[in-house]
């Protein structure tokens, strides 16, 4: 007999350069085709944007918004299709452009906050 298994959450570090290192989880069940497409990338790495509720990095990804969300909260990951972005949010918000949750961070959320703009920033899975 085979048994399959499916992977509900994935594990990933978010390294800050020059700050330090921050966990999260990517939900399956949040976003489906968004994470599984997300996770065939890592590791991903790009400069940090940031506005006043969120932290954004550009990863290149082309994807439609999957089970949209216009309201989040800290700690929340999502998908941000407009900027082809893994977003960390920082503050709870309402969005005017609706995202793809797809996780949360679980540890190191200061780490985050802490990012300046245009520092670098890697999400990689954790085994």
């Amino acid at each position: 007999m085979i048994v399959l298994t499916v992977i509900e959450k994935y594990r990933v570090l978010i390294v800050v350069e020059g700050i330090g290192e921050a966990e999260g989880e990517l939900v399956r069940t949040y976003a489906p085709l968004t994470i599984a497409s997300i996770v065939k990338m890592l590791p991903v790495r790009s400069r940090a944007y940031k506005l006043p509720d969120r932290v954004y990095m550009a990863i290149g990804l082309a994807h439609d918004v999957e089970k949209p969300r216009s309201q989040v909260s800290r700690e929340d990951i999502a998908f941000w299709p407009q900027a082809s972005a893994i977003t960390f949010f920082i503050k709870d918000s309402k969005l005017s452009q609706p995202v793809s949750l797809i996780g949360k961070v679980t540890r190191g959320i200061e780490v985050i906050e802490a990012v300046r703009m245009g520092t670098p920033i890697t999400v990689q899975l954790l085994e």
